[in-house]
């Protein structure tokens, strides 16, 4: 009874840690961090945050973070925030789709153009083109876009029918294995009792 107590233990501790393990956390700015002249459009570029994922910022304590509108967020005005942060270190999750916006409130840290940062979150299974912006997840996909895969499995191809797809999904990235490894911990808890 020991072993398979020990074995489940071991079951849950692994399906915790794999529901976590996919999503990504970003530093804004990479090793530059949240400061001014860094050209934070550049950083966002190639990069595909999706549904799940954190950003966090760390700065100096002279700086702040403030998510603001989008109007507010191309005229740097900093005197209506959504939210204001400071203290250094500033972690947001991504928690749904669409685009959030940061500037540092301090005068001229924002209009000198460069402290400001807008954040495109896409559903889980959506995919950047290369250089572009993320695009929106598939919809069905149709009959005819699947192939034959190993052993008699079709999988699902893209539009060209060239490269096999993840099947889509508006799921968190963070909650697809959690599922998956969920039922397996939960065959081996059965397989364990029986």
């Amino acid at each position: 009874m020991k072993a398979s107590s020990g074995a489940l233990l071991a079951a849950v501790a692994f399906a915790a840690v794999a529901a976590t393990a996919v999503a990504t956390t970003y530093t804004v700015g990479g090793t530059d961090k949240w400061d001014t002249y860094i050209d934070y459009d550049k950083w966002t570029a190639g990069k595909t945050f999706m549904v799940g994922d954190t950003i966090e910022f760390k700065y100096m304590p002279y700086h702040n973070v403030l998510e603001v509108t989008e109007e507010d967020y191309a005229a740097c005005n900093p005197g209506s925030p959504i939210s204001t942060h400071s203290g250094g270190d500033t972690t947001f999750n991504l928690t749904a789709a669409g685009t959030r916006y940061f500037i540092c409130g301090i005068p001229r840290h924002c209009l000198n153009g460069t402290m400001h940062v807008k954040i495109t979150t896409v559903p889980y299974g959506a995919a950047a083109a290369p250089g572009g912006p993320a695009q929106a997840p598939l919809g069905s996909t149709p009959a005819d876009a699947f192939a034959p895969g190993p052993a008699g499995y079709r999988v699902a191809m893209d539009a060209a029918g060239k490269s096999p797809v993840a099947a889509p999904s508006d799921a968190p990235r963070y909650r697809q294995p959690a599922a998956a490894v969920a039922g397996l911990a939960l065959a081996a808890l059965v397989a364990l009792v029986a």
